[in-house]
């Protein structure tokens, strides 16, 4: 009985601890994360695909821009859709 009390006030000790402490802890993991990927060459594979991101969404973006105004000009001209497929398909 005596040992089961001790273990308890222990894993309680242990539980106040760690609740304590973890929250600070992933704050500081991050940061150092962070730190370690600024300090990384700009040819370290992750790092080069991160700064690449920006320029896939502004090509993403363009090319979204692109079908939208081939479809308001399908939709005006009264094509249907397979009409339009095979037109730009001729026009390749």
């Amino acid at each position: 009985m005596r040992r089961l009390v001790v273990v308890g006030v222990l894993v309680g000790v242990a539980a106040v601890v760690l609740r304590r402490w973890v929250p600070g802890l992933h704050e500081r993991v991050m940061a150092r994360c962070e730190g370690m990927f600024e300090r990384m060459p700009d040819t370290f594979p992750p790092k080069r695909m991160m700064s690449g991101i920006d320029e896939i969404r502004a090509t993403t973006a363009r090319i979204q821009e692109l079908v939208e105004a081939r479809a308001v000009e399908t939709a005006e001209s009264g094509l249907s859709r397979a009409d339009a497929s095979a037109e730009i398909a001729a026009a390749k």
